[in-house]
C-alpha cells in the first residue's frame, strides 16, 4: 500500500499542476468542485488525503480521470510517438498527406505537423479561435500560403508566421512536390494579456527580441 503521506504529496502536486495549466485560481477549481476553497488549499499543500468524493469532483473539474491526481512523480514528462504511429489526417488528391506529429492538450494547445503536397494541391484551413498563430518552414520545394486574401510565397528555408483566426490556404505552386513542418497554437484565451510584440503589423518598429506559431 502507498504511504499516505507520500499519496498526499502525490495528488498535491498533481491538482496545482493541472490548476495552473488549465489558469484556474484556486477560487475557479473549488467553485468548479463545489468543494470549499480552502479544502483545495490543504490538498495542494498536501495537508490533506481527499476521500474519493473529493477526489472525482476534481478530476472532473479538471478534466481528468481520477488516475491523473494519483499519478506518482517519475520524472520528466516524455510522450514518444514512432512513426508508424503517426496520422495522416489529410490525404491530397494526388497524394499529399498532413501527418500530425504530436500535440499537446488544453488548454494551451500545440500542435507540430509534417506536410508534404503534389504540385497543384490545395488545402483550405479555417479559421482557428481567437489568438491562434501559425508557424510553417519549407524544407522542400514551393509553398502558397494565402491568409485572408493575401498570398505569400515561399521557398526552401523560408518560415512564416500568421494569426490564424482567419481562413487561410496552403497550395504547392510549383512543379515538384514540397514539404514542410507546421506548428499551430491555440492558446488559453486571456483579454487581459497584449498582442505580443512580434506579431504587430509590418509598419511597426522592429521587435528587440528575435521572432520565434493548419
Amino acid at each position: 500500500m502507498q504511504d499516505p503521506d507520500q499519496l498526499a504529496g502525490d495528488i498535491g502536486r498533481n491538482v496545482r499542476r493541472l490548476r495552473q495549466r488549465r489558469n484556474l485560481t484556486l477560487e475557479h477549481l473549488a467553485e468548479r468542485a463545489a468543494v470549499a476553497k480552502g479544502t483545495v488549499i490543504a490538498i495542494e499543500q498536501s495537508r490533506a488525503n481527499p476521500n474519493i468524493a473529493t477526489l472525482c469532483r476534481l478530476a472532473d473539474a479538471l478534466g481528468v480521470g481520477v488516475a491523473a491526481l494519483i499519478e506518482p512523480e517519475i520524472g520528466p514528462r516524455v510522450r514518444v510517438k514512432r512513426a508508424d504511429e503517426t496520422p495522416a489526417l489529410w490525404n491530397g488528391e494526388s497524394g499529399g498527406k498532413g501527418l500530425f506529429l504530436m500535440g499537446t492538450d488544453p488548454p494551451d494547445v500545440v500542435e507540430l505537423w509534417d506536410w508534404t503536397m503534389e504540385p497543384g494541391e490545395i488545402f483550405d484551413g479555417g479559421p482557428h479561435p481567437s489568438g491562434s498563430y501559425e508557424i510553417l518552414s519549407v524544407l522542400t520545394g514551393e509553398l502558397a500560403v494565402t491568409v485572408g486574401d493575401q498570398e505569400h510565397r515561399l521557398g526552401v528555408g523560408d518560415t512564416i508566421l500568421f494569426d490564424a483566426d482567419d481562413e487561410h490556404r496552403y497550395a504547392n505552386p510549383g512543379r515538384k512536390a514540397n514539404r514542410y513542418v507546421m506548428t499551430v497554437l491555440e492558446p488559453h484565451p486571456d483579454p487581459t494579456l497584449p498582442v505580443p510584440e512580434w506579431l504587430a503589423p509590418d509598419e511597426a518598429p522592429p521587435p528587440s527580441r528575435a521572432e520565434g506559431a493548419p
